[in-house]
């Protein structure tokens, strides 16, 4: 039954993400409510000093709304509009101490095509993780979605930018990205269980934004590592444990150099491109004893094989399987999961067992 429940998870878990995307989304409508932001009166408004974000409330009219939500570290300011053309804005920023880091904006909007009738359109906006200016006149959104999206709306707003296949019940939605104003593919969203956008079931399928290197930014100037080893981010003399490219042209990679015991030698997670890695475990060169292990998850049949690391509330996995994936966990609750495309390395090289300490597997290896 074990190998059958393995057989069912590795087969069906790259057509959907496992969860959504702001999994713990808590209102913080009022001040008191414990969050570092409350919106009152269309206000942001520091919860400890009552002092407010912009001069200007945020606009909402007779048929819109505005909320604000926190999932975590991350500030959602949610701006929904009821009339017939109906728009979904999600705002996503950080905010500490008067701080704000913009992570982006998620736009949805509908329209109608005259042969196949309404659709759900949009765009995705990614921010640079540099600090952001709060305004002081014009209200917080309007000045953040400028600094985020620039003129993205005028260029995309008059149709869907691709048909979306998928198999799962719900709204599937493919938009435009725009990386600091610049276009840079196409991202895939499906609202799972729903056909209109809900912030709460909001699931990546292609494309996300970078989850799975959040916690550790990683500039070029401590990263200049090259890469390009056999399409990989390992550099010539060292010893590639796995490695596969990822939808939407990154790549995930596991190098070693001099690895022969878990005390002896490094072994990093590297994640990006070449010549732009963004994020690298650990950061500096380390033997890997007591921070990168290697997890024989296999059962009957089936192989799982898997090197797994953990950085704050943030647990990685590269897994070798029928179809081989990197997976993020945030405690207990995926947070990113893409399977890989060709590449000859996606596989748990054989010289871990030797390289790297061994743990027994567990439930987190199987969510």
């Amino acid at each position: 039954m074990k190998r059958l429940g393995l057989v069912a998870l590795l087969l069906c878990s790259f057509s959907v993400a496992a969860g959504p995307m702001f999994p713990s989304l808590k209102s913080c409508r009022d001040v008191g409510s414990d969050c570092a932001l409350a919106l009152k009166d269309d206000f942001l408004v520091d919860a400890k000093s009552g002092q407010r974000l912009s001069e200007e409330a945020e606009s909402a009219g007779a048929m819109s709304d505005f909320w604000l939500y926190r999932d975590g570290e991350r500030y959602i300011l949610a701006n929904e509009n009821y009339s017939q053309a109906k728009s979904r804005r999600w705002l996503v920023f950080t905010y500490d101490s008067g701080k704000v880091v913009l992570d982006g904006a998620y736009i949805f909007s509908i329209d109608i095509d005259m042969n196949t009738g309404p659709y759900w359109h949009g765009y995705d906006c990614r921010g640079d993780a540099k600090p952001f200016t709060v305004p002081t006149k014009d209200s917080f959104n309007e000045v953040a979605l400028e600094e985020l999206c620039g003129e993205a709306e005028g260029r995309v707003v008059s149709g869907r930018d691709a048909e979306v296949p998928v198999s799962a019940k719900g709204l599937a939605v493919s938009v435009p990205v725009y990386h600091a104003r610049n276009r840079e593919g196409s991202a895939t969203y499906l609202f799972t269980e729903s056909d209109v956008p809900d912030l709460s079931k909001l699931v990546c399928l292609s494309n996300c934004a970078d989850v799975a290197q959040t916690p550790e930014r990683v500039s070029q100037e401590k990263a200049p590592l090259q890469g390009g080893q056999d399409g990989t981010l390992c550099s010539e003399g060292e010893d590639i444990y796995f490695s596969c490219p990822l939808q939407g042209g990154k790549t995930v990679s596991i190098c070693a150099r001099g690895n022969s015991k878990p005390t002896a030698g490094s072994v990093q997670y590297r994640y990006g491109v070449p010549g732009k890695i963004e994020m690298v475990y650990p950061k500096t060169a380390l033997p890997p004893k007591g921070k990168i292990f290697v997890v024989d998850a296999s059962e009957g049949s089936v192989n799982l094989n898997i090197i797994k690391f953990k950085s704050g509330a943030y647990t990685y996995f590269v897994s070798q399987a029928f179809v081989s994936y990197l997976k993020v966990l945030k405690e207990d609750k995926v947070v990113f999961r893409q399977s890989c495309n060709a590449g000859g390395n996606a596989y748990v090289h054989r010289l871990t067992d030797f390289g790297l300490e061994a743990r027994p597997k567990s439930a987190e290896d199987f969510r």
